[in-house]
């Protein structure tokens, strides 16, 4: 039994090395759309709302960039910066009412003392336990 259990966790973590690849496309894929974007924006630049186009589109690419690096290394520190990042996106580029700024602050506040009090890594359990690591580290 506990060969099968390794075979399918060894599976899993092929699957989530796949769908890093398939993220990691994307965010190839935005990278250009954000090189065709700025030659759109600079020259419409002085256009209303030009700006927060742009800052759209980059700050998608930022939260993907930082979703890849929680899919390839899961640990508190990489979960909290894509949760910051997903917020300060929140904040910056929707059109909020004041109470949702609020909220989208003490979310921030929130994450932080996690961050601090947390510490060590989110998975620190499991890292014994985990065949793809250790075959690894042979």
């Amino acid at each position: 039994m506990k060969k099968i259990i390794d075979t399918l966790y060894r599976f899993t973590h092929v699957l989530e090395l796949i769908m890093g690849l398939f993220v990691l496309a994307a965010i190839l894929m935005e990278g250009i759309a954000v090189i065709q974007e700025f030659g759109i924006f600079w020259t419409g630049r002085m256009e209303h709302g030009a700006f927060m186009e742009f800052l759209e589109l980059v700050l998608n690419l930022v939260v993907g960039v930082e979703f890849l690096k929680m899919l390839l290394r899961p640990s508190t520190d990489t979960i909290l910066e894509v949760l910051m990042f997903v917020i300060a996106r929140h904040m910056v580029v929707k059109t909020t009412t004041s109470f949702e700024d609020l909220l989208s602050v003490l979310s921030v506040a929130v994450l932080l003392l996690i961050r601090k009090y947390a510490g060590g890594p989110l998975f620190a359990a499991k890292k014994d336990k985990d065949p793809v690591r250790e075959e690894k580290s042979e």
